[in-house]
């Protein structure tokens, strides 16, 4: 009831009450976003080439690869590796399936990467668009 009656009031205890409600959703580190591939020239491949030979693609809240959808649910850094915790969807999976979690384990050096999950790891290499 307090906060309530602050907020209508307004001031620091208004703006404060704003920021702990907002939900914030985890962000990738910038310097991963973009287009990253195993071999360079499948960097200028798109989904409607037909092919599974695509780049991975990072942004501030997914990875999307051929075959499966991932939204990043928090986003940690350890040294220079960022282990990322995210639901996945795979090809086929309907809406109402339920995401699978998967953690991810990226190190950056420079325009390259080393991204493992809980399979396998890549070496990316960033595509140039």
């Amino acid at each position: 009831m307090r906060i309530c009656h602050q907020f209508h009031k307004g001031g620091l205890s208004a703006a404060l009450f704003v920021v702990l409600t907002i939900q914030t959703q985890a962000q990738v580190p910038s310097i991963a976003h973009g287009r990253w591939s195993e071999d360079m020239a499948w960097c200028t491949n798109t989904a409607q080439d037909g092919t599974d030979e695509m780049p991975i693609t990072i942004t501030k809240s997914e990875i999307e690869t051929f075959a499966s959808s991932c939204r990043v649910l928090s986003a940690t850094r350890q040294g220079n590796i960022w282990r990322l915790k995210t639901v996945c969807r795979d090809e086929g999976q309907s809406e109402s399936e339920p995401r699978t979690p998967v953690t991810f384990e990226m190190r950056i050096t420079g325009q390259r990467m080393a991204l493992r999950d809980r399979v396998d790891q890549r070496l990316l290499t960033k595509c140039l668009k």
